[in-house]
């Protein structure tokens, strides 16, 4: 199971590596965007009721699992993305709204995207706290063979890496991350102009390449995971230091890193404040048009599990008006469609502290965590 440390180092590192933290596997919310981005006419509501499965299989493919062990593992992926949705969305919706109407005022300053990435880690750490006595309780059935299965798969993954970014000139690093931040930019805004793409590739420019330092933590981290899951602390213990070495990924970190990953975040926040500022009417109503349906979408999931709930919690009888009303029909691009296709989303992002400036790739404008 790609534990959320991991992902969290990953998903900042590469925003990071070029900015704060990012991760190579995106976190739930995150990796519902980046699904309802790709999916195009998807509808968000039928790829977030695809992705317990969908989940339990990513994260089945780190271990050799018995059937008891998957049948918990689903369960608890599918509890918690039930909790998610009822407890976070909402949340989530909200910040997106916000995003939206202070696009139009000139009020998403750097200061302003600061804050808003603030939430959004806060609202990660409440979900990591959360989910740790349920991570706990699965870690622990494995045995020292899983989990050295999943090391090897770790390891294999850190060596993909390591050929990856051996392969290219910073020069060819650069461009990969400007074409990346320009293809994430263009999905929300539409077809950036020259002006806009040279605010890009200027941003790119100045920021530091920490693919290595990024690697090496990763590496370090992975190592500790290890220990810890090998030891088997009693469950109190358990809990608390995962939940320690999942909140800070980067305590390891040396103060000059961390220094050039945050340097790489204010970088990115500054780009984005640039770049929303430089949008045409045009481009400006198709970036609040996104927000705003994502944010409907986020509305209607939570509308319908907090229905789901009270339907189940009732007495027998007929059932509540809203549950027989289809929830979350608005479209990804918040068209209101309610086309169902294959849930065609890849959970290969990672959220993390420091996605916004840590290794040297940037998946799109968000991952601009090191």
């Amino acid at each position: 199971m790609r534990c959320a440390a991991t992902i969290r180092r990953d998903a900042a590192s590469r925003v990071g590596a070029t900015a704060r933290r990012p991760r190579r596997r995106l976190r739930l919310v995150t990796v519902l965007v980046i699904a309802a981005i790709v999916g195009g006419c998807i509808s968000t509501r039928f790829i977030y009721n695809q992705l317990d499965w969908f989940i339990t299989w990513q994260l089945s493919g780190y271990f050799d699992l018995e059937k008891e062990q998957s049948q918990q593992l689903r369960a608890t992926v599918s509890r918690q993305l039930e909790w998610v949705r009822v407890e976070q969305l909402p949340a989530y919706a909200e910040l997106l709204r916000a995003i939206a109407g202070e696009a139009g005022t000139g009020e998403l300053t750097p200061s302003r995207w600061e804050a808003i990435y603030a939430q959004m880690i806060a609202l990660f750490d409440e979900f990591l706290r959360h989910v740790i006595p349920d991570a706990v309780a699965f870690l622990s059935t494995l045995s020292d063979d899983q989990v050295e299965y999943m090391i090897e798969k770790l390891q294999e993954e850190n060596e993909e890496l390591a050929r990856e970014y051996s392969g290219r000139t910073p020069e060819q690093r650069q461009r990969r991350r400007e074409k990346a931040i320009i293809k994430g930019m263009q999905r929300f805004t539409g077809r950036l102009n020259g002006d806009q793409k040279a605010l890009v590739s200027s941003a790119v420019a100045s920021m530091y390449d920490n693919s290595e330092e990024w690697l090496l933590g990763r590496r370090l981290w992975q190592q500790d995971f290890r220990r810890l899951l090998l030891e088997r602390p009693p469950t109190p213990e358990f809990e608390a230091r995962l939940l320690e070495i999942s909140i800070d990924p980067n305590y390891m970190d040396a103060p000059e890193y961390r220094a050039k990953v945050e340097a790489n975040q204010r970088i990115v926040l500054g780009m984005m404040a640039d770049i929303i500022v430089s949008l045409d009417d045009k481009q400006r109503q198709r970036f609040q048009d996104r927000m705003n349906g994502f944010a409907d979408d986020f509305d209607n999931l939570a509308m319908q599990a907090a229905a789901d709930r009270d339907r189940q919690a009732a007495p027998s009888g007929p059932a509540p008006l809203a549950a027989a009303v289809p929830a979350g029909c608005a479209s990804a691009a918040g068209t209101g469609s309610c086309e169902m296709g294959p849930a065609g989303a890849i959970l290969h992002g990672n959220f993390s502290r420091d996605a916004v400036g840590a290794a040297g790739d940037i998946p799109g404008p968000a991952s601009c965590r090191g």
